[in-house]
């Protein structure tokens, strides 16, 4: 069986399966076929055997690395290393074409975790997943019939998880335009006010797991805590700048606008109008990396026909420009006929006085930021103005 996600959404299709208790394989592609092969942005894989889920993966996760992670509660991640498939095996086991799946009965086998631990580290694979999908809106999928893994670990419930991770989902979404993805990884820069504000074992745990090199997604395993939960124990110190998030290892352009898709069906657009490329770099990819779609012009009288076709959610532009200063393009735009404006950010070499501010304030400008940008400040107005 075969379907768009354009014309239904998985979470109906799960639904699908639930209710007539199919038992098979599902593919989900997110890429466009005249894309694939070329900018492919990977694939997940659910497996269900009479309506519920006995095993889920994504292309990029073939390797045992989560898995790993999920052991360390138990203390055991070293045993993946002593274990060998070995002859006895029974020969329905996949034969290394899902090795994790392969490793996780092997586990369960030799007697080195419970079937209940056995049974959570399944669940929380299969929300992973779940995570990851239920957002998309775009891409296609595949059923295939009496594909199966075996032998069956213990299966999950269909509605249950996909209702526990919907509403995750949507919490998610209140974390942005500060957390964006599930692969960023979280840098600590401000440790003094970090240690102020948290106990001492709280603060050395976090201390220790952000340094840049573990996504959120790792960093909620490794702590024994799921996504959401990590991601809004660090949101509010995100805010105040003591932590920087860094963009994925290794994510391509497209796997960046897939994971933008998954929180919303368009990214806000920004069109950034500077004439220093520092400052314009800058933005480009602080924007990016916060999910939104950043539009760079350097020239602004050529910015202002390019704007009423792009009509963008938010506009940066400089104070000072070699052709037109920030205030006379917030005027112009303002006083378009038939046209809403979308707020405007201006960008000053120095602190802006009073005066200044008062007359932006009249010519409709929403605030104005001093260079060098902080990271907070530019947060903090991305979240205002957009959410507004």
């Amino acid at each position: 069986m075969y379907g768009n996600l354009r014309e239904i959404d998985l979470r109906s299709w799960l639904e699908f399966i639930e209710l007539t208790q199919r038992t098979g394989q599902l593919l989900i592609d997110p890429n466009n076929s005249h894309e694939r092969g070329k900018h492919s942005c990977g694939f997940w894989l659910l497996f269900f055997s009479n309506g519920q889920i006995t095993y889920a993966v994504s292309s990029t996760n073939f390797h045992l690395q989560r898995l790993q992670d999920y052991l360390r509660r138990y203390q055991v991640e070293s045993s993946l290393e002593q274990l060998i498939p070995s002859p006895s095996l029974p020969s329905s086991l996949t034969q290394n074409l899902l090795p994790e799946y392969d490793y996780l009965w092997l586990l369960l086998e030799h007697q080195i975790i419970t079937r209940h631990q056995a049974q959570r580290i399944l669940y929380n694979l299969v929300k992973e997943v779940l995570f990851d999908i239920l957002g998309l809106r775009q891409g296609e999928f595949i059923l295939q019939s009496n594909a199966i893994v075996q032998p069956i670990l213990p299966t999950i419930e269909i509605s249950p998880v996909v209702k526990q991770v919907t509403w995750e989902l949507q919490q998610w979404k209140q974390l942005y335009p500060y957390i964006t993805s599930p692969e960023q990884r979280p840098l600590l820069t401000q440790p003094k006010q970090l240690q102020q504000a948290l106990t001492h074992s709280a603060y050395r745990s976090l201390s220790t797991a952000c340094q840049g090199k573990l996504s959120l997604r790792r960093l909620a395993r490794h702590l024994n805590q799921d996504l959401l939960t990590i991601s809004r124990a660090l949101y509010p110190h995100i805010q105040r700048g003591w932590f920087q998030l860094l963009v994925a290892q290794g994510a391509t352009a497209t796997q960046q606008r897939q994971q933008v898709n998954q929180a919303s069906v368009t990214s806000p657009r920004v069109v950034c109008i500077h004439q220093e490329s520092e400052v314009a770099d800058y933005l480009q990819d602080r924007l990016k990396a916060y999910g939104y779609d950043p539009i760079i012009f350097q020239d602004p009288i050529a910015a202002v026909s390019d704007i009423l076709q792009v009509r963008p959610d938010l506009i940066f532009a400089a104070f000072k420009m070699s052709t037109l200063t920030g205030e006379q393009l917030a005027n112009l735009l303002y006083r378009l006929p038939n046209w809403k404006t979308p707020p405007v950010i201006l960008i000053s070499r120095d602190r802006a006085n009073s005066i200044d501010v008062a007359r932006a304030k009249l010519l409709g400008i929403q605030a104005i930021l001093t260079q060098p940008l902080q990271e907070s400040e530019l947060a903090n107005v991305l979240q205002v103005k957009i959410n507004n």
